[in-house]
């Protein structure tokens, strides 16, 4: 079997439920395969079938003193940028968690609603009450693939973390700058979120899937509200829950 099957093999058996699927991926691990993005892309694609709509982290979480909805590259690995360049017309406007959006159902995820990245009204807030969404991690597990699980930190208002502003100017879809300023509910210094019990819990409910394949590359997935209204509820039973003490 040649290298592109290999790789074709490993998506094949991805079948999912939902409609909307949020893609973090490192593609580390698939090099091995000898492929250029384009083909990634179509294979995986594929694989999720046509009629899914995809979502892909576009983030910028550098400061920065200027960013262009259009133009501003994003920070998210080599797949989501090269969705973002080549195949949506849709990405969010926020500074920090913007998401690419490619797929038939794309205008009905809300966007261009909301100053902070999780907050009330945002993309990511519908995009974990929606039960018709789940969350995949290629080649990464849930530190680095799940960034719905900030989702229940800001809507609990955990006490280790605070609204801050962010001091970047903010241009639209036309490069018009914007008035209003943009917030993050940031972690406040001297915390540090510890993921492991979280994972270890998603995993003991069968919400954290481990896709097993054949070349061993970690594939997870899990539907985004299920597993956030399970750490909303862990969290509002134990504050400390995400963090260290």
């Amino acid at each position: 079997m040649n290298k592109k099957c290999q790789l074709s093999d490993i998506f094949k058996n991805l079948k999912f439920k939902e409609d909307f699927l949020i893609i973090h991926s490192d593609l580390l691990s698939f090099y091995k395969f000898k492929f250029d993005i384009n083909f990634f892309f179509n294979t995986l694609s594929r694989s999720l079938g046509k009629n899914k709509t995809l979502i892909f982290p576009s983030f910028n979480l550098v400061k920065r003193r200027r960013w262009f909805l259009n133009k501003t590259k994003g920070e998210s690995g080599s797949l989501s940028e090269y969705v973002r360049k080549n195949l949506v017309n849709i990405r969010t406007l926020n500074p920090l968690h913007s998401i690419c959006i490619y797929g038939p159902k794309k205008k009905q995820i809300p966007i261009d609603k909301c100053l902070s990245s999780f907050g009330k009204n945002s993309s990511w807030e519908w995009l974990c009450e929606n039960k018709k969404v789940r969350n995949i991690s290629l080649g990464i597990d849930l530190v680095g693939g799940a960034t719905i699980c900030h989702y229940p930190e800001e809507k609990a208002g955990v006490y280790y973390r605070k609204y801050e502003k962010i001091d970047t100017n903010v241009y639209n879809s036309k490069d018009k700058l914007l008035k209003k300023k943009f917030t993050f509910f940031a972690r406040k210094k001297g915390y540090i979120n510890s993921w492991l019990k979280c994972q270890k819990d998603l995993k003991k409910k069968k919400i954290f899937i481990h896709h097993k394949n054949s070349f061993n590359i970690p594939i997870f997935s899990m539907n985004a509200n299920k597993a956030t209204n399970f750490i909303l509820k862990k969290i509002l039973k134990d504050n400390n829950y995400l963090i260290n003490k």
